[in-house]
């Protein structure tokens, strides 16, 4: 028996990945794009791990791959480790997309999806030939588990799921996982999920508040929320928002809300974090979106060719 509550209306539909913007769209930065450009030290030390594990399973067959067929491709072969998912196990991006989905379909009707709809979620996500289903529907079933005791304890009532926010002035857009009001508190979500419920100092895991409170400003202070299935497209690794003239014209107001929470899904726990995310965290936002801008586009124009003899 759940207590969430099953979602009527037509704010907040999961995104469709399209090929490209058609000739009208505004193309917006991606919010979770945008702060990326900001330093993650976290990453780069999961980066090294993945190196070192791919290194330590084919220990022994490095010396020969390295004489077959050369150092630089060995060294690009360890590099990339980072993006080789294992045959048997989602990503983590990927294991929390299908436990987003989850979550989103057991806010959205009041009812826990079963085992064969995690199953079909994790298969559609590992792709053919994808080893890991049984396992992995395991994981997210008992993240699940999680995310319901939490549910049953306060008791939230759903206004909104998988809304897609829009801030064309700044160029913007992203989707909030979740629009709910818990004790009165009225709260824009964002589901964070981990396969370790602890960090290598033996803590449990929580969000990056750096992160995070960055990521619910901006989607909080945008202009607009989608009553349509939004359209999203991504380009060198990186995710655009697109917007019509026609969408733009049917868009909503964001949702009012008290503040933001960040929740912490595990396999053995579920907790969400108040966040701050008001005018002032918004403003550093802006200050990320501005550096980002720089990266990415501005400072191309920063260096002229080298100065030659007249």
């Amino acid at each position: 028996m759940t207590n969430v509550v099953p979602l009527h209306n037509q704010l907040g539909q999961p995104a469709e990945d399209v090929a490209k913007e058609a000739p009208d769209d505004l193309v917006l930065w991606s919010v979770t794009t945008i702060i990326g450009v900001l330093d993650k030290p976290a990453l780069l030390y999961w980066a090294a791990e993945e190196t070192a594990r791919a290194a330590i399973a084919s220990v022994r067959s490095i010396p020969a791959r390295i004489e077959e067929e050369g150092e630089e491709v060995v060294v690009k072969w360890l590099r990339d480790a980072r993006f080789r998912r294992p045959k048997d196990r989602l990503s983590s991006a990927d294991l929390g997309t299908v436990f987003h989905e989850a979550a989103n379909r057991y806010a959205l009707t009041g009812e826990r999806p079963g085992r064969e709809e995690i199953e079909a979620l994790v298969r559609q996500k590992g792709g053919p030939g994808f080893e890991g289903v049984d396992h992995e529907a395991d994981t997210v079933g008992l993240m699940l588990d999680r995310f319901d005791e939490w549910l049953q304890r306060f008791t939230p009532s759903y206004q909104a799921a998988e809304v897609a926010v829009y801030h064309p002035r700044y160029g913007y857009a992203g989707q909030a996982d979740a629009f709910l009001t818990v004790q009165g508190f009225r709260a824009i979500v964002d589901y964070k999920t981990s396969r370790e419920p602890y960090d290598s100092r033996g803590n449990p895991k929580t969000p990056y508040p750096e992160q995070v409170a960055l990521q619910l400003a901006a989607y909080r202070h945008a202009e607009y929320a989608a009553v349509w299935r939004p359209r999203r497209t991504e380009k060198w690794r990186r995710r655009y928002y697109l917007l019509s003239p026609l969408e733009q014209e049917m868009a909503v107001p964001v949702p009012e809300v008290d503040g933001g929470l960040a929740f912490m899904v595990t396999p053995e726990s579920c907790e969400a974090h108040p966040i701050r995310c008001d005018e002032q965290v918004f403003r550093y936002f802006l200050h990320a979106l501005e550096c980002f801008r720089w990266v990415q586009h501005d400072s191309k124009e920063a260096m002229a060719p080298p100065l030659e003899v007249p």
